[in-house]
């Protein structure tokens, strides 16, 4: 089968014949049609997280996606060969940038009925992510008053959609050129980062989602209410999931130097700081495929590249401008 790979970090992305996956018990083999482009996806490439993440060379690329099942495992009883799906693989179990890829049967969903396997494909890390971050890390529930950082950007457009069919107020940061797209999706008001300071505008949240890191902490801080939480998915994870990826005593000592730096500014100014390392989860990711089917969430691709494109699917995530998802065809 075809499949995007690197041999060294830091290395442009390769093209090449790889082998069909085996096939363990308890897994499906999957037919891929779509996988997104995910910032963990380069960062794992270009070396930035070898600390925390050991992968042996050749490293698979790719991390969520959308196909249609080809193979079923001894004891997988949940679905069936021709099933069309969507998931999230482990972070140590990467590769979806191929024709083929096995997976858990417990990480798979079906893909919403209403969407194409590109919409599809865009939706699994950007669902968990917020679904994980806003509920089970920020205690959403109706009526909360949240700030989402980078609103147009693949998380936030998603986690804006999210919070409000959860009842949630929300504001979120773009540039002024994003904001049409946010009022569609719901936004309640929307901030131009350059020209507004959030501090100034912003009071008596209960959640800040942060997709940006540290340098909007501050003021974040200040959008809040005592005891608000602010929750990240950037920067060195909590001091329990370093322990449970990583082994090194420096890796460990740097993170809980840093996490100690994080809750004491929190602390400062009454709040609550959280890190989420989102997993994989196919429950999960059947709650949101019913919210989709529903009407209550579409997907907003940026745009498409083909397998052979990866490295130019990578290099227009790393501007930061993208509108939505970047989506990976597989052919």
């Amino acid at each position: 089968m075809k499949a995007a790979y690197i041999n060294s970090y830091g290395s442009n992305v390769e093209i090449g014949e790889r082998a069909v996956p085996d096939l363990p018990p308890g897994h499906v083999l999957i037919k891929m049609k779509a996988a997104s482009v995910n910032p963990i996806d380069w960062k794992i490439a270009k070396g930035d997280l070898k600390a925390l993440l050991k992968f042996p060379f050749p490293i698979m690329l790719g991390s969520d996606g959308a196909g249609i099942v080809e193979q079923l495992g001894d004891g997988v009883t949940d679905f069936n060969v021709g099933d069309e799906v969507f998931f999230r693989c482990h972070k140590m179990d990467m590769g979806t940038f191929a024709q083929y890829f096995a997976i858990p049967s417990e990480l798979v969903a079906l893909k919403p009925s209403n969407m194409s396997f590109e919409e599809a494909a865009s939706i699994p890390l950007v669902g968990l992510t917020s679904l994980q971050a806003l509920k089970e890390k920020g205690g959403m529930g109706s009526g909360s008053k949240i700030l989402i950082h980078a609103g147009a950007g693949g998380v936030g457009t998603f986690a804006i959609q999210y919070a409000k069919t959860c009842g949630a107020y929300v504001a979120t940061t773009a540039s002024q050129k994003r904001f049409a797209l946010l009022k569609e999706l719901g936004a309640d008001v929307i901030i131009d980062y350059r020209s507004q300071k959030i501090e100034n505008e912003l009071s008596g949240y209960d959640i800040v989602f942060d997709t940006v890191g540290e340098a909007v902490h501050d003021a974040s801080y200040k959008t809040l209410k005592p005891g608000g939480v602010l929750v990240t998915v950037l920067g060195i994870p909590d001091n329990d999931t370093v322990s449970e990826y990583a082994s090194g005593f420096v890796v460990k000592l740097v993170a809980r130097l840093h996490n100690s730096k994080m809750q004491k500014q929190a602390k400062k100014h009454g709040a609550v700081y959280k890190h989420l390392l989102m997993y994989a989860d196919g429950g999960q990711l059947s709650e949101i495929a019913a919210l989709i089917e529903a009407g209550k969430i579409r997907a907003i691709i940026d745009s498409t590249f083909a397998l052979d494109e990866v490295q130019a699917a990578f290099e227009r995530s790393k501007t930061g401008r993208s509108q939505g998802k970047i989506i990976i065809t597989i052919d």
